[in-house]
């Protein structure tokens, strides 16, 4: 297998469209990398040039020991999982899936063994393998395209929004086929998504990108609990991280009337604080007494989720010539009714801070 790597790679249309920045990473073998941000941020286009379906305007791409920024994608042995499948409607399930094989010329009997190998491990069996496409259910589509790159043995996997295309219930089963397939082969994977649940459950690494330029390249876990920037933290997580432009005074900030020490190690003017929606709870009578932060305001916005409530409650503004902020929760138990008065507890350690200017995470990483 062979280790794909970036090297400063940038895509410049004209000087107002840059979709690609600087772009320097390396995706090891066994290795998952979802790339994840949203609409713009180029991503396809990041793995347009890997494939080489677009030349880079600056940088290089490596697979194993080999620079091939300039090889056309035929010459790269890349294999690449397409949105809308790209599948031959005319010709049989079988067909798809050796049509590259031919290409390269190999044995009748070996693209038989080759296409009956995947098609078994993907579940695809003899009945499936004779049917066209239009016969097949879209779950059965997206896996025999999987099936048309696996048998290839590429050194790089490519997928573009693979599960876009699918029902929102079909879309978790074949995720969790995905992650049982790649985790299985050995080639450097690296997967497009706007879907941060793809990219969390799926990967190995995420790198979040934003107007071309790779915001944090991390483990999942990482993404959630230490995100690099505002930004980050405003992208990975549902509901979203609510974000709090705050002034500070001395060693502490204050929202509402409550007063919060700030961490050892951050001085600054302003700040922007963040607190995950699931790392508020309502206060018990013990929250006094714990490194807690506590929060009161008129319940003013309730949402039904299923297994919990997200509640919003409004917090009366610091001065009188400020707004009133809104604190976003989410709560398993029963909710009072809107307009009553509530109180969240957030544990210290759990909340986020950000520089005001630069947006940077601040203490410790």
């Amino acid at each position: 297998m062979a280790k794909l790597e970036l090297k400063s790679l940038n895509k410049t249309y004209n000087a107002k469209t840059i979709p690609v920045k600087d772009i320097s990473l390396s995706v090891e073998d066994g290795e998952f990398l979802s790339l994840l941000g949203p609409s713009g941020c180029g991503k396809s286009t990041t793995l347009r040039l890997i494939a080489g379906l677009e030349p880079p305007t600056h940088g290089e791409v490596w697979i194993g020991d080999r620079d091939v920024s300039a090889l056309k994608p035929g010459d790269r042995n890349i294999a690449m999982v397409f949105q809308s499948y790209a599948l031959y409607p005319h010709m049989s399930v079988f067909d798809n899936m050796a049509s590259a094989l031919k290409l390269q010329k190999l044995s009748t009997e070996e693209i038989r063994r080759r296409v009956r190998e995947a098609g078994d491990f993907l579940d695809l069996n003899a009945d499936l393998l004779d049917r066209k496409p239009g016969q097949l259910s879209g779950g059965q589509r997206q896996r025999v395209a999987l099936g048309r790159a696996l048998v290839r043995d590429p050194d790089v996997f490519l997928l573009d929004e693979p599960l876009s295309n699918l029902d929102a219930l079909l879309r978790e089963s074949v995720r969790a086929q995905l992650k049982r397939i790649f985790e299985r082969q050995q080639a450097p994977v690296v997967y497009v998504t706007h879907d941060q649940v793809e990219a969390m459950t799926l990967s190995t690494k995420v790198a979040v990108l934003d107007r071309g330029i790779v915001q944090q390249l991390d483990a999942p876990d990482r993404l959630y609990t230490k995100p690099a920037n505002q930004f980050v933290a405003g992208f990975v997580g549902s509901p979203q991280m609510n974000l709090l432009n705050l002034r500070c005074t001395g060693r502490e900030t204050s929202l509402g009337e409550t007063r919060i020490p700030m961490p050892s190690g951050i001085d600054a003017p302003a700040i922007v604080l963040g607190i995950r929606p699931e790392a508020l709870r309502l206060a018990s009578p013990e929250a006094a007494s714990e490194r807690c932060a506590i929060f009161s305001g008129a319940i003013s916005r309730v949402e039904n989720l299923g297994m919990y409530r997200l509640i919003a409650i409004e917090i009366a503004a610091e001065t009188p010539d400020s707004t009133p902020r809104e604190l976003r929760a989410t709560i398993e138990s029963s909710v009072p009714a809107l307009g009553e008065i509530v109180s969240l507890a957030v544990d210290l350690e759990a909340l986020h801070w950000f520089d005001a200017n630069s947006g940077q995470r601040l203490g410790k990483t």
